[in-house]
């Protein structure tokens, strides 16, 4: 028996890199998926997170608050439940209480941070081409978000900011707000990670609960909205994240945030109690994420993986979910956070050194509404481009010669991502961007 579940485990794994190689283009699944102590918090955890997974189907899983009780490994746990349903994965784990699984072969691995939570690095062989996974539980204490909600984010308590008449009181103050948020250690653990893919030369995902909220959510068009009372505010790790060239899928893939916020906390899980903090406060968040850095990279479907329904004002409802995908929800749900699931396509990915040293071209605004800017770094002769949607077909055609500044009139482009080709003669690149 053991033989047969072997020599399908190889048959697998051949059939899976025969399609790869077969194609110009890779997709593989991720997903990111804080368990909640493990699936410990409701029955049967460990059966419902597998059949999560089978459900979801996703090639490289990131698992946050691994807890590994009594001495167990909590990863070799799930890849062996999933062995006997016949899904074959490597595990990762190297310490913290962050792993992965991945039905590619992990390389080596490296635990870059560990204390109010963790981050730890995977090198992962996709086929010809080697990726970093990067998996991350954050802080979760000094939860900035609270504050605008008018409840305390882990200090002094968790309780409710008193107007004096047993109602919250908001902080609305910016800047009150962010240096209560750079209270807790989520810089130091960014900052670590990005000093360790400083000098990185493979494609990057970074993905985890990051315990904090993204700039691109909290902005002037959700002010009003999700109890945010008014405040616009800049999280500085999301920023920080961008401001190093990485790109947070989800907002590539759905950029508007009303239509779909993509909330993933707090989620409602079958046969417990109410999973909220703050039972006088909307705080649905968007705090559990996919980002990704390198050339050639399109997300080419995003969704949510769990149930619709959140806690509102600590009463469950499924407000503002009817324009996001979701996986799985039909599942018993064993966590108090939703999934996040990308399929990332790999369009003859360069490495990001090789990246940086070919770039010929850079484009401005982006995401753009109306006219997007094309820079070149030299003036060139016969200057072709092309617009092409994600799944590769050609909307857009023009010829420009001698120049180096290109103003492209994109207004008539639907709300999406799109693709850019440029090509110089001697140099095809390829940048996407997003049209809002």
């Amino acid at each position: 028996m053991k033989n047969q579940q072997m020599l399908l485990r190889i048959i697998t794994l051949m059939i899976l890199l025969y399609s790869i190689r077969a194609g110009a283009q890779q997709e593989v699944k991720f997903m990111t998926f804080n368990i909640w102590q493990e699936g410990t918090s409701v029955e049967n955890g460990l059966t419902k997170i597998r059949d999560v997974i089978i459900e979801t189907n996703a090639d490289i899983i990131c698992f946050t608050e691994v807890r590994n009780y009594n001495n167990e490994d909590w990863t070799t746990k799930i890849v062996d439940q999933l062995e006997t349903q016949g899904y074959y994965y490597n595990r990762g784990y190297v310490g913290g209480d962050v792993s992965i699984i991945s039905k590619f072969p992990i390389i080596s691995s490296s635990l870059i941070y560990e204390g109010a939570g963790s981050v730890a690095k995977f090198d992962i062989e996709l086929t010809e081409q080697n990726i970093v996974v990067a998996c991350a539980h954050l802080d979760y204490t000094f939860y900035a978000c609270y504050l605008p909600r008018g409840y305390n984010g882990g200090s002094p308590n968790w309780g409710i900011i008193d107007d004096g008449n047993g109602l919250p009181d908001p902080v609305t103050d910016t800047n009150d707000i962010l240096n209560y948020n750079l209270l807790s250690s989520r810089d130091e653990q960014m900052m670590s990670f990005i000093n360790s893919t400083i000098n990185e030369l493979n494609p990057i995902i970074f993905m985890g609960d990051f315990n904090e909220p993204s700039h691109l959510d909290w902005t002037e068009n959700t002010k009003t909205m999700f109890d945010h009372n008014n405040v616009v505010i800049d999280w500085q790790n999301t920023q920080f994240l961008t401001e190093n060239g990485f790109h947070d899928a989800f907002r590539v893939y759905f950029p508007d945030e009303v239509n779909n916020p993509g909330m993933t906390w707090p989620s409602y899980a079958h046969g417990v109690g109410s999973t909220s903090w703050t039972p006088l406060a909307d705080e649905r968040d968007r705090i559990d994420y996919i980002f990704y850095k390198g050339q050639g990279i399109v997300p080419t479907f995003m969704s949510l993986v769990g149930p619709k329904e959140s806690y509102v004002h600590n009463q469950i409802d499924t407000l503002n979910t009817a324009n996001e995908n979701f996986l799985a929800s039909d599942l018993e749900w064993p966590s108090d956070h939703k999934a996040v699931f990308a399929t990332l396509q790999f369009q003859n990915s360069t490495s990001i050194s090789e990246q940086n040293a070919e770039a010929v071209f850079s484009i401005s605004p982006n995401p753009s509404k109306d006219i997007l800017s094309i820079y070149l770094d030299k003036q060139y002769n016969n200057i072709f481009i092309e617009i092409l949607n994600i799944e590769g077909q050609k909307l857009q055609k023009e010829k420009v010669e001698n120049s180096n500044v290109i103003n492209l009139d994109v207004a008539n482009l639907a709300d999406g991502v799109y693709l850019i080709q440029v090509n110089t003669g001697d140099i095809r690149k390829t940048i996407k961007f997003v049209k809002q």
